[in-house]
């Protein structure tokens, strides 16, 4: 947890301007499969305002990401340079029409806004969420990637017959009395 994202909601609220927060932070865990943030290092330009019960949060984050590309496997480095307006809200139902007063539409559903509690405003999930589900999937070195090389790397097909006989298990000998049964062209399963 970054304490430099934590903003005092008592020192906020009393303020006519926002908050601003502008700093480059180390958020641990910053990773989607085999892309990772450089270092854990974002940086962060954001601005806090309080309305009423609920704290505004908007500005742009910024950080590097490494992976790997998913054809040739040769590394691939990236920036992200995002946008961010969210909401952090300790409301309940009662407080639907201040936030209403507010100025902030929200949308009824508790899921659109970011929970608000104790004394102060932690923006690292706002910021981690951001930086997460931008980061790429599958990440591409170049747009027309064929792959590794196919003189180092021959691409090999097994013949369908050699498959066949390797995966048939060997027989076991307590019922090869049966064998008798089968027909002469029929494959033993």
């Amino acid at each position: 947890m970054s304490d430099d994202l934590r903003v005092p909601l008592v020192v906020l609220r009393r303020r006519a301007d926002p908050w601003l927060i502008r700093r480059t932070v180390k958020l641990d865990d910053l990773r989607v499969g085999e892309v990772v943030v450089a270092d854990g290092m974002v940086k962060v330009d954001l601005e806090a305002e309080a309305r009423n019960h609920d704290v505004v949060v908007s500005g742009q984050v910024q950080a590097k990401w490494s992976g790997s590309c998913r054809r040739c496997l040769e590394d691939v480095h990236g920036s992200l340079d995002l946008r961010i307006y969210e909401v952090l809200s300790a409301r309940t139902e009662d407080s639907d029409t201040d936030s209403r007063r507010s100025g902030v539409e929200l949308s009824g559903e508790s899921g659109d806004v970011y929970p608000l509690g104790g004394d102060e405003a932690d923006l690292e999930p706002v910021v981690r969420d951001t930086v997460l589900l931008s980061l790429p999937l599958s990440s591409l070195c170049a747009a027309d990637c064929i792959g590794p090389d196919p003189e180092r790397f021959p691409a090999t097909s097994v013949s369908v017959e050699n498959s066949l006989e390797r995966a048939m298990p060997p027989t076991d000998p307590r019922w090869s009395a049966l064998d008798a049964l089968r027909l002469p062209d029929e494959p033993i399963h």
